[in-house]
């Protein structure tokens, strides 16, 4: 009897390394090094961030930057979810707010944050806050009204108190919608964070991604991209890790 066996995971990300490293290369073919720079450039660029000593000094400010911003939006849109959950009227209030939160472009606040916070940094955190924050609101909400009917019942005819109601049934319930969210909000923190520091600051990732831009250094803006998008798959990875041994 013939069985089928499941591709592994590392094949499909190969074949898809493989393929954009051949459009990469066809696309050298056709276009100057200033418009798409050689593959050999960029990987000459990525040696020269690695082996410097300004990379771990970059990646930990804007680190600082991200956690900042993903805690409190992390922590804001929680609550906002809770209440959302829990209250129709608050719900009904908070819902067009959140709409308007997701669909203002992340520039929009970019331009509104440096008239508030100035040419500081401040700016990539206040835009992470308001990317992360819909998303965990929005995802905490939909754990919540989506508890199992029979589990609230059954707590309420074992009389369950507060407490033991919250822990033992409305957070495993919303766990997962939550730890959703947050992987969500992860990735997209990530770039958004990296584009306020393009357009407000001179250091962290963003500001290397921005001198390369003013330096007409191509190889050096897909260099620094590539560590963005290798930070972003290593926490979370981390993150994928702790969530599923906490749950």
């Amino acid at each position: 009897m013939k069985t089928n066996k499941e591709i592994p995971k590392s094949i499909y990300s190969l074949v898809s390394g493989l393929i954009v490293l051949s459009v990469w290369k066809l696309l050298t073919v056709y276009f100057p090094p200033l418009v798409v720079p050689t593959i050999s450039s960029v990987i000459n660029s990525l040696l020269v961030i690695f082996t410097g000593a300004q990379l771990y000094q970059m990646i930990m400010v804007t680190m600082v930057r991200l956690i900042i911003g993903l805690t409190i939006g992390v922590a804001a849109g929680f609550v906002v979810g809770v209440f959302m959950g829990h209250f129709k009227f608050f719900k009904g209030i908070a819902m067009p707010i959140i709409g308007l939160f997701q669909t203002i472009p992340p520039v929009s606040w970019v331009v509104l944050a440096l008239v508030w916070f100035g040419f500081n940094g401040k700016p990539a955190i206040f835009i992470v806050v308001t990317s992360a924050m819909p998303i965990i609101a929005i995802n905490v909400y939909e754990g919540i009204i989506n508890i199992d009917s029979r589990l609230l019942q059954m707590a309420k005819l074992y009389r369950f108190s507060e407490w033991k109601r919250l822990h033992h049934i409305v957070l495993p319930s919303v766990a997962s919608y939550f730890n959703s969210g947050f992987r969500v909000a992860l990735g997209s923190s990530w770039k958004i964070a990296v584009m306020g520091e393009v357009f407000t600051t001179s250091d962290g990732i963003g500001g290397m991604i921005k001198l390369a831009r003013l330096n007409v250094e191509p190889e050096n803006i897909i260099a620094w991209s590539i560590v963005v998008v290798m930070l972003f798959y290593v926490s979370d990875y981390l993150i994928g890790k702790i969530l599923i041994k906490e749950g």
